[in-house]
């Protein structure tokens, strides 16, 4: 929960337009090049109004090449020069599953993670990575000229999807928290939705030894975009049902998987 502790961002703020600005740089690079889009919380922000949108320290990355230390360095070339021209101070480090790119000045801190994949798991998602890389929607990124390759609203919604089926599996008292998911998603409730997200993070600050909280988190936010991507952005059903069918637990009847899917989908999702 380490990330729990920092100021949370949105594409409102300035570092994170220049973060991603660092990454539309890599698309001028050959080695990088048609390699990489944007997922997570970030990709998710742009299909959103400011009024919508959950803050997050991390532009994440897909990338179509498994990377190691060496090659995470000239991948994120590009990125890096942006960056230190424009003032902000790098650090490297390594997480459980990513190379991660720090870039900080005076008003705050933010993370580029670029994937890190065993041989064999990295052979296990290539088609898909491939599959999704061609489905991303490339836009406009606000306040700037500069265009990148966003994951598709349905890339982001069927791995929440699956996170969400399995939390509910493992923790079946977390239905209780997908009542305010049935509401009508007026203005108040998103505000109160994401006030409700921000107390369960300072929870699991205070208590960063307790997985269920941290796990709590993740459901919690994970219905939250799935709902709101769902009826602002909109899925295309067609699509949805290519990529679903990668995935066992979406294949596989549940009282979990109908549930959820009841709570946050269109009708007609999901059903069999």
């Amino acid at each position: 929960m380490a990330k729990c502790e920092y100021t949370p961002k949105t594409l409102d703020d300035q570092i994170i337009k220049d973060g991603l600005c660092a990454v539309s740089e890599l698309s001028q690079d050959p080695i990088s090049r048609d390699k990489f889009y944007v997922v997570g919380g970030m990709a998710t922000q742009t299909y959103l109004p400011s009024r919508c949108r959950r803050g997050t320290c991390d532009i994440d990355l897909a990338v179509l090449s498994r990377l190691n230390k060496e090659d995470f360095r000239v991948f994120s070339r590009r990125a890096r020069e942006y960056l230190e021209d424009n003032g902000y101070t790098l650090r490297d480090r390594k997480s459980q599953c990513a190379f991660v790119l720090e870039y900080f000045d005076e008003n705050g801190v933010c993370f580029i993670e670029f994937p890190r994949f065993s041989e064999k798991r990295f052979g296990e998602k290539y088609d898909a990575l491939k599959r999704e890389r061609e489905h991303a929607n490339v836009k406009i990124m606000e306040g700037t000229y500069e265009t990148c390759f966003f994951a598709n609203q349905v890339d982001i919604v069927v791995p929440k999807l699956v996170r969400s089926i399995n939390s509910l599996k493992r923790n079946p008292v977390f239905e209780r928290y997908l009542g305010g998911a049935r509401q009508s998603l007026s203005d108040d409730l998103v505000v109160q939705s994401l006030r409700d997200i921000e107390e369960l993070k300072r929870e699991a600050m205070e208590r960063p030894d307790d997985a269920e909280q941290g796990e709590l988190l993740k459901f919690v936010s994970d219905l939250y975009d799935i709902r709101i991507l769902s009826e602002i952005a909109g899925l295309n059903p067609n699509y949805f049902n290519i990529s679903a069918s990668a995935w066992n637990t979406l294949n596989e009847k549940s009282w979990e998987r109908d549930l959820i899917a009841r709570t946050v989908l269109p009708s007609g999702f999901l059903e069999q």
